[in-house]
């Protein structure tokens, strides 16, 4: 873990530069989290669900001061930077080293110290080697650098595999009696659905905005769509010039209100 100074001036902790630079275009420049309407208001509660260093938690925090941000985020070296960035900004956060599903426990995280966004419930080494190729490309850097970059650090990092702890939505919403989500936030490599089927029927109605970072893997795309639709949600759908000819897009949600 080391300090890097963002373009917006903002200094953090991260991991690796590489991932750190993508992250914050994709969320500082892009503003992947504000768009299709997705607005946050003064005192609304965020879940922040693979939270990784922490750069949606602070997007949130200075799109928006007065919001509080619940944090969950598996992987040894992001958690910590994450827990570095809430206290060094400031941010109204609780954060908590665990996964998030639809059964609560502990699992295996597959863990790719060089690759952290890549970690995951459900590996598949050749998969996200693969991917990590594809978004590089789409980010602009030179064949010659990716084929050195990936061929050192993926031989190092094919995957560790690290027990965490497990939670559901819904048991996090009771102990924390928390009463509404004004944004729900998911980035989780592949454990998307099961994420929201850790939703009870109870808390859906408490879910007023969502958007989620989906695989679209044995149908999970549709099922998400179908998911939302089911509890009242609006839905939009978008792919980032980042993820092209890949399988992942962004599912962006909303609760009309009277």
């Amino acid at each position: 873990m080391e300090s890097t100074q963002l373009p917006n001036k903002l200094t953090v902790e991260h991991v690796n530069p590489g991932e750190t630079e993508i992250l914050y275009r994709e969320i500082f420049v892009e503003r992947c989290y504000a768009r299709n309407g997705i607005t946050l208001r003064p005192g609304d509660t965020v879940f922040d669900v693979g939270a990784n260093i922490g750069l949606a938690t602070l997007f949130f925090h200075t799109e928006c001061p007065g919001v509080r941000v619940h944090a969950f985020e598996p992987g040894p070296g992001p958690y910590a930077a994450l827990q570095a960035n809430v206290a060094a900004h400031g941010i109204d956060a609780v954060t908590t080293r665990c996964a998030v599903s639809d059964r609560s426990g502990t699992a295996e995280l597959a863990y790719y110290p060089h690759f952290t966004a890549m970690s995951g419930l459900h590996p598949s080494p050749e998969e996200e080697e693969a991917l990590v190729r594809s978004v590089m490309v789409n980010s602009g850097y030179p064949a010659e650098d990716i084929d050195a970059m990936v061929a050192e650090k993926w031989a190092t990092g094919v995957p560790e595999t690290v027990e965490v702890p497990v939670h559901t939505l819904s048991e996090v919403i009771a102990e924390r009696n928390v009463s509404s989500i004004g944004l729900l936030k998911v980035d989780v490599q592949k454990s998307e659905l099961e994420v929201f089927r850790g939703l009870s029927e109870d808390d859906w109605p408490k879910v007023r905005q969502c958007v989620a970072e989906v695989h679209d893997v044995d149908g999970s795309l549709q099922a998400v769509l179908s998911l939302l639709s089911s509890h009242g949600l609006a839905t939009a759908l978008e792919q980032d010039l980042v993820f092209k000819d890949t399988d992942i897009f962004l599912v962006y949600a909303w609760r009309y209100e009277a």
